[in-house]
């Protein structure tokens, strides 16, 4: 099977069968697989995305998750801003940041965006460069900290982490966090919903593994602006899924842990996987091989040319996260094996992937 047909299914799927809709109410979303509730403070760079789109019959309107990394800047996946061929308009599109209830994202307190910037190489059909900078017309809540983006100096302290701590099948290190308003089921049609913002470890996995699992869906040329992660154990169903996508994926370097804000450093944003919590790592875009661009726009666009270190005062990865994903079923892990274990489908393995994977958009 080819790429190109491979690429055709991915897309018509999500755009299909995957993508759920809000009602212009702020309607409850679901939540982070296997997470557990966030509290006011510890999530303070997560956003809360509403796009609406013209219809035949009205408007659709659409969530995703966004991350803050200036008062006037958030971050989200391209393909949030997409629905077909159509590109949300800045004025359709409102933001929400400091809170953790969707109650809370009213019309009233809702911050207008002035611009909508997707990445000039975003590709819609193999999810390639999947990030977008959104400019608001006017500060977010106080309630809401900035976090920064990694470097890609720091990209590579966190890949050797994924490198030396990567256990095929078994226990790995929880150096990640995920966090958002996502399925809270592996099956979305049994998926109840949450109004609270929910949050959970995962662990990195290494770019060689990444790239054997998944085959011949990522380009081996383009596996750099790719990030994996997946549960830390075979026996927890951990993951980002329906609803999360554009939101953050979150790691803290140890060399800055005793920082204002812990180390804790943007890596990656939700952009595909295989289904929720499945056989396959979730697959994220990798922050810190965008960074030029990240801070490119905010020089131009508002005059930024520095990130402060923001300060924090909880750190998320110190919450107690014991039993979570525990009581949610697991796929078998045969697929995620040793980097030497090759990993390219078979026709009827990636002819069935295919009609699984989808967006995390809805």
């Amino acid at each position: 099977m080819t790429k190109a047909f491979v690429s055709c299914l991915l897309f018509w799927f999500a755009l299909v069968v995957f993508q759920a809709k809000a009602d212009d109410k702020v309607a409850a979303t679901a939540k982070i697989i296997g997470g557990i509730e966030s509290s006011q403070n510890e999530v303070p760079w997560q956003a809360y995305l509403n796009m609406t789109y013209s219809t035949d019959n009205g408007s659709e309107t659409f969530v995703c998750g966004g991350v803050v990394i200036a008062s006037q800047v958030v971050l989200t996946a391209a393909h949030c801003m997409k629905n077909g061929t159509t590109t949300a308009r800045a004025e359709h599109v409102k933001v929400w940041a400091g809170i953790t209830s969707v109650f809370s994202a009213r019309t009233s307190n809702a911050v207008l965006v002035t611009k909508v910037i997707l990445h000039p190489s975003y590709n819609d059909g193999r999810f390639a460069n999947d990030i977008a900078l959104l400019v608001l017309g006017a500060p977010l809540p106080v309630a809401s900290i900035p976090i920064l983006p990694a470097t890609r100096a720091e990209q590579q302290l966190a890949d050797n982490e994924f490198v030396n701590g990567w256990v095929a099948n078994g226990q790995r290190p929880a150096n990640l966090l995920v966090s958002g308003w996502g399925a809270t089921q592996t099956d979305p049609e049994n998926s109840s919903g949450s109004t609270t913002l929910r949050q959970t470890l995962l662990s990195g996995v290494p770019d060689t593994t990444c790239d054997n699992v998944w085959g011949s869906n990522i380009n081996a040329s383009e596996l750099s602006i790719f990030l994996c992660a997946g549960s830390p154990s075979p026996l927890l169903a951990r993951d980002s899924c329906f609803g999360d996508s554009g939101g953050p994926l979150v790691w803290q370097n140890v060399q800055k842990a005793s920082d204002n804000d812990f180390g804790l450093r943007l890596v990656g944003l939700v952009s595909f996987g295989e289904g929720c919590a499945g056989q396959l790592p979730g697959v994220y875009t990798e922050v810190a091989q965008y960074h030029d661009w990240i801070t490119g726009l905010l020089s131009s666009e508002l005059n930024i040319e520095t990130m402060t270190t923001p300060q924090f005062t909880v750190n998320p990865f110190n919450s107690d996260y014991t039993g979570a994903g525990a009581d949610i079923a697991t796929p078998s892990t045969t697929g995620v094996t040793s980097d030497d274990s090759g990993g390219s489908f078979g026709f009827f393995s990636v002819l069935f992937m295919a009609a699984f994977i989808r967006w995390r958009r809805s």
